[in-house]
């Protein structure tokens, strides 16, 4: 039994860490929100979570790595959702699905500040457009989780494209127009992307018709 527990140990501690890691981050924001981020410390932040000085350094060397942790752990909850999603859907409206779902969670409000928060780190800044890339293949591997079948891996990949396509379309307008909607937004290029995707297959179909008109009135 105990060589079973000492098995079990390096799982445990990694958990604790994730925990840990979350909730300084989460706890960042809040402060970071509510307070300013200029006006918040680490220590702060530290005192806030109940761990030491000590503890949060060994997590954070700056603010700024909350503001990236925080991203990141963001996107990552999203994949959550996705892996979590039943087979029995489709892919694409899976992700469009747990896009909607976490921006829907979050006021105009809070999104705008969030990105105002974002804008000050260097490193996010920095990832510009290319985050969505990133983001697109971490889609589809969450979508290869729920959808393991060699055959799919192509189909996969472009619904995880032509989501994070039509989410990255949603989110360009809402930078620009602010006064709007991001989910609203979202609704309405994963909308306008279902209805292409429609148009496109009618007119497959179409051809397909045509063709074999062609043929059958050529004696084929």
């Amino acid at each position: 039994m105990a060589v079973a527990k000492d098995e079990r140990a390096p799982g445990v501690r990694e958990q604790k860490k994730r925990e840990t890691q979350k909730l300084l981050t989460q706890t960042g924001m809040r402060l970071f929100l509510e307070q300013g981020y200029g006006e918040t410390t680490l220590d702060q932040i530290a005192a806030e979570a109940g761990v030491s000085r000590r503890t949060i350094f060994s997590y954070f060397a700056s603010k700024e790595d909350i503001l990236v942790a925080s991203s990141d752990t963001g996107w990552e909850d999203i994949l959550g959702d996705i892996r979590a999603a039943s087979p029995e859907s489709t892919p694409l409206q899976v992700v469009c699905n747990c896009l909607l779902q976490r921006v829907g969670a979050r006021t105009n409000e809070d999104l705008l500040a969030l990105r105002q928060l974002m804008l000050l780190s260097a490193t996010l800044r920095s990832r510009g457009q290319t985050v969505f890339v990133e983001r697109e293949l971490s889609v589809a591997q969450a979508l290869a989780q729920v959808w393991p079948q060699a055959q799919r891996q192509w189909e996969l990949r472009m619904a995880a494209m032509a989501a994070i396509g039509a989410f990255r379309l949603a989110v360009d307008t809402w930078r620009d127009s602010p006064q709007q909607s991001l989910f609203a937004l979202a609704q309405q290029s994963f909308a306008q992307l279902q209805q292409l995707l429609l148009d496109a297959a009618h007119g497959l179909v179409h051809q397909r018709v045509v063709v074999l008109q062609a043929g059958a009135d050529a004696g084929f």
